[in-house]
């Protein structure tokens, strides 16, 4: 069984004291992150972010959280610069292209009078690389603080609805009173315990079905309904690829589907007791990849793929 919700800590800290959390720290994860910055700072003060790709985070000043954590394959100068211009109308949310967190930092914004700061860290990797990076740090901070951010996995606040890309032409904003909540607002899942070696029966804590061949006929038997899961290679039960859906069975099917370079594959999966939404499931896919990079420091090898 999946965990509950876990709140997030009452107890306030003082400023001093938020400097020492060590998710904010400029050496959080041995990364050289650089000093914060505000959203409103000067263009010359501002060019304390790197200029090179890599991760970056961003916090609510004055609070003990983190709202969003990223990676970009642009200079990260640019990809922030971008975003805090994207924010400074305050009675416009921003497009949700082509930040996909900007409309959700602009209605936290709107709805609890935040101001931001950032901090970044280049990362000399492949796009896989700065992926799993991000994946990692996710999950870390979720062991370490015991939450999700506000705005990754899809998350939103749930009394706003987002904005669409530009191309549709629907702009979000305030729900009206009556309106039902945003599901994206929805509680967070508590981080997975880390216990076991990816690939094993009890691995995170969860459990996880016997492997299978991958093919239609052992896919098409699994329960429809939310998932996990795991795809390794059956000759030497290599990690190839994790991974999440609202329709597991209808994912493994598709997955049948896809070219895996000759090898044979087997697939473990895990249908959750309780009801979730969608950014639950992206929180626990994520608890799982950042685990995976942690026992191996690396990706599973077609984690990141475009295609395959």
């Amino acid at each position: 069984m999946l965990p509950e919700p876990e709140p997030v800590p009452e107890e306030p800290l003082t400023p001093a004291g938020l400097e020492d959390l060590p998710w904010f720290s400029e050496s959080w994860h041995n990364l050289p992150w650089s000093p914060w910055v505000p959203f409103t700072a000067e263009k010359h003060a501002f060019r304390a972010i790197p200029v090179e790709p890599g991760v970056y985070r961003i916090r609510p000043a004055g609070n003990d959280f983190l709202m969003y954590i990223g990676e970009t394959n642009r200079a990260l100068y640019q990809r922030l610069n971008e975003l805090r211009q994207s924010l400074r109308r305050p009675d416009l949310m921003p497009w949700n292209d082509p930040d996909t967190s900007a409309p959700a930092l602009w209605a936290w914004r709107d709805a609890e009078a935040y101001e931001y700061e950032c901090s970044a860290a280049p990362l000399d990797a492949s796009p896989a690389g700065r992926r799993v990076m991000k994946s990692f740090l996710l999950y870390r901070y979720r062991q370490e603080f015991g939450e999700s951010t506000p705005c990754n996995f899809g998350r939103f606040h749930p009394r706003y609805r987002r904005s669409t890309n530009k191309s549709e032409n629907l702009r979000g904003g305030k729900l009206a009173i009556g309106q039902k909540d945003n599901p994206a607002g929805g509680a967070g899942m508590s981080p997975l315990c880390p216990a076991e070696n990816p690939g094993d029966t009890r691995w995170m804590g969860i459990t996880w079905s016997v492997n299978q061949d991958l093919a239609a006929e052992t896919s098409g038997s699994v329960s429809p309904g939310p998932g996990l899961m795991v795809l390794s290679d059956a000759a030497t039960g290599e990690i190839l690829f994790i991974g999440q859906s609202m329709d597991c069975r209808k994912r493994l099917l598709d997955q049948c589907r896809k070219n895996w370079e000759g090898r044979t594959v087997q697939f473990s999966y895990h249908i959750p007791e309780a009801p979730v939404l969608q950014h639950n499931l992206r929180e626990l896919e994520t608890d799982l990849i950042g685990n995976f990079f942690e026992q191996n420091r690396k990706a599973p090898e077609f984690q990141f793929r475009t295609s395959h």
